[in-house]
C-alpha cells in the first residue's frame, strides 16, 4: 500500500478514524460540507446519476485523497456530485475550518494539497476526453490506461493487477456504455491478451498494449 503522504500526517494524526462501509454514501449531491475527509486507505467512487438513475463514474480516489472536490472551491460551494466507498473505507474526518485554518499557517501542505488536486483534475480532463472516442473498445482501453497507471500494481509479466475488485458494471458506468457492450469489448481485449481474469473480479491489465498519454 501507498503510504500516507507526509504531508498530510500533521492533520490527521490527531483526527478521528471513520470505518465507511462498502456501498455506504459519504457525500450526497448538494451536500454543505462541514467536514472534511482524508482518505487513510480504500476506493472512493465519485459519480453522478442521470436522469434515467444510471450511474456515471466521473472519477476514483484512494489513498491520501482529501474529498469533496467542493472544498477546494470555496466556503459557500456545495457538493456537486455524489461520494461513496466502492470498497470499504477508512477515512481521516477533519472540521473544515481546521484545515482550512492549517493551510493557513502551513505553506508546504497548501503547495503539497494545490499540486495533488491539479493531478487529479487531469486524470478527469483526459478520462472526459477519451469519451468523445467512437468506439467502446477505445473508450475502454482510455479507461484501462487510467486503472493501470493510477489504481494497479506490477506483476510478473508486465501485468498490472488493479488493487480492487472490477467488474464489467463499474467498467461500463466509467466507460459510459452499456454493460453487455463492454462485455464484448471485453472479450476482444482478452483474446488479444491485453487484459486477463485469472479469479472473478480480479483484472490484470498489461502495460504495453494499452495507450498512454504522451
Amino acid at each position: 500500500m501507498v503510504p500516507l503522504s507526509p504531508y498530510l500526517i500533521p492533520i490527521t494524526e490527531t483526527a478521528r478514524c471513520k470505518q465507511v462501509a462498502r456501498g455506504q454514501v459519504i457525500f450526497y449531491q448538494g451536500d454543505m460540507a462541514l467536514n472534511v475527509f482524508v482518505v487513510k486507505s480504500g476506493i472512493v467512487k465519485i459519480y453522478d446519476i442521470d436522469d434515467q438513475g444510471n450511474e456515471k463514474v466521473l472519477h476514483l480516489v484512494q489513498r491520501s485523497a482529501v474529498i469533496p472536490f467542493a472544498f477546494f472551491s470555496g466556503p459557500s460551494a456545495p457538493t456537486r456530485w455524489f461520494y461513496s466507498a466502492l470498497t470499504d473505507c477508512e477515512l481521516y474526518e477533519i472540521p473544515r475550518l481546521k484545515l482550512l485554518s492549517e493551510l493557513q499557517a502551513n505553506s508546504a501542505l497548501a503547495v503539497y494539497l494545490m499540486n495533488w488536486f491539479s493531478c487529479e483534475m487531469h486524470n478527469v480532463l483526459t478520462r472526459i476526453s477519451s469519451l468523445g472516442k467512437a468506439q467502446v473498445k477505445d473508450k475502454l482501453l482510455a479507461v484501462l490506461s487510467y486503472l493501470q497507471s493510477n489504481h494497479s500494481q506490477e506483476g510478473r509479466g508486465g501485468w498490472w493487477q488493479v488493487s480492487f475488485p472490477v467488474n464489467h458494471q463499474l467498467l461500463a458506468d466509467l466507460v459510459g456504455n452499456t454493460r453487455e457492450s463492454i462485455t464484448l469489448a471485453m472479450k476482444e481485449l482478452h483474446d488479444a491478451k491485453v487484459i486477463r481474469t485469472p479469479r472473478l473480479a480480479v483484472l490484470q491489465i498489461k502495460a504495453d498494449k494499452v495507450p498512454h498519454e504522451e
